[in-house]
């Protein structure tokens, strides 16, 4: 009876030792690990949302403090805002009813154009971008003409002129109604008119000119550069004739900052390392270069549990420049998902590298991840499970960006040797018999330098022959290794060539090698690739005559 409960002690402590040490790991990478940054996009990142004729849309972040704003980067299209079949009026219109008719204004004689026709065009025109279901629940409000009561001096959407108007060469259409002097007949009236953000280019609107926006009911100041447009232009040749005029369509859009979690260049896509770099040089420039893909917070997952060596056997912080590291991960699978990659600075603030990774794996699994290229110097790792799509630069969905795990970069340890006979030799010999090269004596030292992941494990090889097992390194410990540099190279006591307790004479080698502590570098057969070797002669002992 007793033998059993004793033996139910030992499996019950055993197993408890075991799950010691495994939530001891648990919480030596949690104690390790910090919560990476909310991710924000800067004003003036593009990204891709939406089609439109089938094409995707790519938009600049005009304002990021709320929602992120969105402005086409470029007008999807240019519209007239003339129809045939609106009727003509020549009576101003009020409410509701301006949006019934196109409104005539007779200037000069014998000349008249349309100022004002209904919007209707250019609305149903931005309702035509389409969007699919996971792009719709991003969206704090889908997109819309933006009118001049949201960017008038600031408005509700908060952008300044400099963060809304092209800088050069478009104009785009507002939403609202804009009245101007008119000359008719020798007097002047008032028409409405269509307004419109003038470019950053173009020349102000005299002050003198009394441009007023019935919407907010005030005189527009003309460094807001919100100017105004005929609905038609006229042409005389015989009969006179509307010509539409086309107006610039750049739709705006509302994105919920918080279902946003990252979002990298379009071209980050082959597998390959990316200097991280988010481009706000093309804001407004009416170009889509440089968009950024999206991704969207979903149900996917993905925590980082530990980093370790390549050869799996411990849990590492620093590894050799070009080297690599084996990532510990619990996550889920999805459609296509990768595990990639995110380096910040030591500090965690700042994204540095970006990687798209390999497949995701459902549970808890380890990614080799490569670091050539990568230069030395502290990071902090982070992993995010996103969908891939080549076909696509919509956006995808993805878990949120993991917590973040320190690993430094270092310089391989290099090995260098440098012989130093102790004195006691003859006159211009280094090493002589029974003078120098006694048991415990120093013949020279190995450096390293730099040092690399310490410490280091070193081992005296053969350089052809056994004479090197007459040599030790000294300051080593029970495991052959040292994190201090230079260490000497002594004549081991006990070596097999003592004579008298001093090297015989003869030609003695030896080579050095050392691993680091992750156990890098070694060739494919796992022997260490960093060598140092020497060779010496012992001289004869010349006998002295007495006379």
């Amino acid at each position: 009876m007793l033998k059993k409960v004793l033996l139910a002690t030992v499996c019950l402590l055993s197993s408890l030792f075991v799950l010691f040490m495994y939530i001891k790991s648990d919480i030596i990478g949690v104690l390790n690990a910090q919560s990476a940054p909310v991710f924000q996009l800067p004003k003036g990142a593009k990204v891709v949302l939406g089609k439109y004729n089938n094409r995707e849309i790519v938009w600049d972040i005009g304002n990021n403090t709320s929602d992120y704003v969105l402005m086409s980067s470029k007008p999807i299209t240019s519209i007239s805002l003339y129809d045939s079949s609106i009727p003509i009026t020549d009576t101003i219109q009020t409410g509701t009813n301006r949006e019934n008719y196109c409104l005539r204004c007779f200037g000069m004689p014998n000349e008249s154009l349309l100022t004002y026709c209904p919007i209707a065009p250019a609305v149903n025109e931005i309702n035509s971008i389409s969007l699919n279901p996971q792009e719709t629940t991003v969206l704090s409000r889908v997109p819309f003409l933006p009118s001049v009561i949201e960017l008038y001096r600031g408005g509700s959407l908060g952008l300044s002129v400099n963060d809304r108007a092209y800088k050069h060469s478009t104009k785009y259409l507002l939403k609202g109604y804009m009245k101007i002097p008119t000359y008719s007949g020798g007097l002047y009236g008032e028409s409405y008119m269509h307004p419109c953000q003038e470019h950053l280019d173009a020349p102000l609107i005299p002050t003198s000119i009394k441009v007023t926006s019935i919407d907010l009911g005030i005189i527009i100041n003309n460094n807001e550069r919100i100017a105004y447009g005929n609905a038609t232009s006229w042409d005389y040749s015989g009969l006179r004739v509307y010509t539409g005029t086309l107006f610039a369509l750049r739709p705006f859009a509302l994105l919920n900052k918080a279902k946003i979690v990252f979002a990298a260049n379009t071209s980050y896509t082959d597998g390959a390392w990316h200097n991280y770099v988010i481009d706000t040089s093309n804001f407004n420039e009416n170009n889509e270069l440089n968009p950024n893909k999206l991704r969207i917070q979903s149900s996917l997952t993905a925590s980082l549990q530990d980093i370790k060596n390549e050869s799996k056997t411990k849990s590492i912080s620093k590894v050799i420049k070009n080297g690599s590291v084996n990532l510990y991960v619990n996550a889920n699978t999805g459609t296509n998902t990768k595990m990639s990659v995110i380096l910040y600075d030591d500090a965690g603030t700042q994204i540095q590298y970006y990687k798209l990774g390999s497949n995701t794996l459902s549970g808890t699994n380890d990614y080799i991840l490569d670091l050539t290229g990568i230069p030395v110097g502290k990071y902090q790792v982070a992993v995010i499970n996103e969908e891939y799509d080549a076909s696509s630069n919509l956006p995808v969905e993805s878990s949120a960006i993991s917590d973040l795990m320190p690993l430094e970069i270092v310089d391989p340890h290099k090995l260098t040797y440098t012989k130093t006979p102790q004195s006691g030799a003859s006159a211009g010999i280094d090493y002589e018999f029974s003078k120098n090269v006694n048991a415990g004596q120093a013949v020279g030292k190995v450096t390293a330098n730099p040092m690399g992941v310490t410490p280091l494990t070193y081992s005296v090889e053969t350089n052809g022959d056994n004479s090197y097992l007459n040599f030790e390194i000294d300051g080593l410990d029970s495991n052959n290794a040292s994190s201090t540099t230079p260490l000497n190279v002594k004549i081991k006591s006990g070596a097999p060539d003592l004579v008298n307790g001093g090297l015989k004479a003869g030609n003695y080698k030896f080579c050095i090698t050392a691993v680091d502590a992750n156990g890098d570098p070694v060739d494919t057969s796992g022997n260490p690739t960093e060598k140092v070797c020497t060779s010496f002669t012992v001289e004869k002992t010349n006998p002295t005559i007495a006379f």
